[in-house]
């Protein structure tokens, strides 16, 4: 069955749910594919080797709870935790870094074995980092970014393969539309490939405008109806994640466009994205398996672990589809749950 967009629905500002959103690395700019880990400096947030029968706490702290991207992480990471007998937790930071800051501390007085954070820019927790590194925790970030104290990433930036397909659909000539976040390191690694392009294709003329996190559907909404009005020719809408797309395509339709009239991209591959890829609304959406990305983090805890003062910063591999209509159909078949 395909995830609701709203599946865990926005919760209380620091909400905690119990069970049992940098690497110099980039990927081949390809359709489908797995990007390289990498390996960089040695990081000391790791603590002494557990007995092999120890089972890990993990605390997890996620950037928003109404964005279906970092829930996926979220559940990939708790399924796996169970999985293994092991417990986790959750916070809801609701797209606040001090939030974030103040649940990693929370967690480490907790005596956690581990810590993941999701989305938030690593370089805007200085103070749950230092806390983590002080109690020897190991610290994961998805697509937080390195930072002194973070032990693991996974990157799901990405952002030239989208970049590179909006060019090439576009001749590199048109009215523009970007919708961006700033308050996550992904949505600005994005932009930032986004902007590249733009400079490189003189024929394009584009326009930013930053959506907010939670909100991100309406303002999307909101933002594009008023570029619609001020662009009636506007040629494509380009977003940070798939949530301002769908946004986007709720404007386009209550402006009367028709279903590729105004071309659309996004990020992650949410369920409702793939299915506007499907009905001609959406252009393409590069879904990125952060379900795996969760279970992937749970995974590596141990071995961070047990490898002490010697582990080194790691980036890991991450796998993606850009998914447009040459291949939703068969995106659809092969991802029934995605």
């Amino acid at each position: 069955m395909r995830l609701s967009l709203r599946f865990l629905g926005a919760i209380a500002a620091v909400s905690v749910v119990a069970t049992a959103c940098s690497s110099s690395a980039s990927p081949s700019p390809s359709a489908t594919g797995t990007a390289a880990s990498t390996s960089a400096a040695p990081s000391s947030s790791v603590s002494s080797a557990p007995s092999s029968a120890k089972k890990l706490s993990i605390g997890i702290v996620t950037f928003s709870m109404t964005d279906v991207a970092t829930n996926g992480t979220v559940k990939g990471a708790q399924d796996e935790a169970a999985a293994k007998g092991w417990t986790s937790s959750v916070v809801d930071a609701q797209g606040s870094d001090d939030t974030v800051n103040t649940a990693m501390e929370d967690y480490v007085q907790k005596k956690v074995d581990a810590i993941i954070t999701i989305v938030t820019p690593s370089s805007a927790l200085g103070a749950g980092l230092a806390a983590a590194k002080a109690a020897n925790i190991p610290v994961y970030t998805m697509g937080g970014g390195f930072a002194d104290g973070i032990s693991a990433m996974g990157d799901d930036w990405m952002g030239n393969i989208v970049a590179d397909q909006i060019a090439k659909d576009t001749n590199g000539a048109g009215d523009m539309l970007g919708l961006v976040y700033r308050g996550g390191l992904p949505c600005l690694k994005r932009e930032a490939d986004y902007n590249t392009m733009v400079a490189a294709n003189a024929g394009i003329k584009s326009v930013t405008q930053q959506v907010t996190v939670p909100g991100q559907v309406e303002s999307a909404t909101a933002a594009t109806l008023a570029w619609l009005a001020g662009h009636p020719n506007g040629k494509a809408i380009w977003t940070c994640f798939d949530d301002p797309a769908m946004g986007a395509v709720a404007a386009l339709k209550q402006d009367g466009k028709k279903a590729g009239d105004v071309l659309v991209y996004g990020f992650n591959g949410n369920p409702d994205a793939v299915q506007a890829v499907k009905d001609g609304w959406l252009t393409a959406t590069l879904w990125i398996n952060h379900t795996k990305m969760g279970k992937d983090a749970v995974d590596i805890f141990p071995e961070i672990i047990a490898a002490g003062s010697s582990w080194q910063q790691k980036t890991l591999p991450t796998e993606y589809i850009l998914v447009n209509k040459t291949n939703v159909d068969q995106f659809m078949t092969d991802h029934p749950a995605s």
